[in-house]
């Protein structure tokens, strides 16, 4: 190895000093526009390839924008499982009723309630008395 004080250079015994200008022989005769299709078609061939799946959804779908009939299935097919779901529950809640009425129907083990316990029971239906403070007076809120 031998270094001077601007260049150092390292010499193998094996290999001969290799010429930049015979590395870049190959592309140096080759036009911009021979390089712009290589390029292109390079560039087509990548991007076609990982687009497979993106491509036969748009076949199948015919649109070039498949995502969204993607997402339209997806909301009917979760509709449809919220209905079903709505019917088993429905129909569920009717057979529970439907065995509460039989129950009911059938001999009655309790005895009649008085006019006291009936009118613990019953609901009231009267409203209650009107307010004389309204919001808009109120300061404070």
């Amino acid at each position: 190895m031998s270094q001077d004080s601007d260049n150092i250079t390292v010499s193998k015994p094996d290999q001969a000093p290799v010429d930049p200008d015979a590395l870049m022989s190959r592309i140096s005769g080759l036009s911009f526009f021979a390089m712009f299709i290589v390029s292109l078609l390079i560039h087509t061939a990548l991007i076609g390839a990982t687009s497979v799946g993106f491509i036969q959804q748009c076949v199948h779908y015919k649109t070039l924008d498949p995502g969204s009939i993607i997402r339209e299935e997806v909301k009917k097919q979760k509709a449809e499982e919220r209905a079903k779901k709505r019917a088993d529950r429905q129909a569920e809640e009717a057979k529970q009723i439907a065995k509460q009425k039989d129950k009911a129907s059938g001999a009655s083990t309790s005895k009649p309630k008085s006019k006291i316990e009936k009118k613990i029971t019953e609901k009231s239906t009267t409203l209650p008395a009107k307010s004389g403070v309204r919001l808009d007076d109120i300061d404070e809120l």
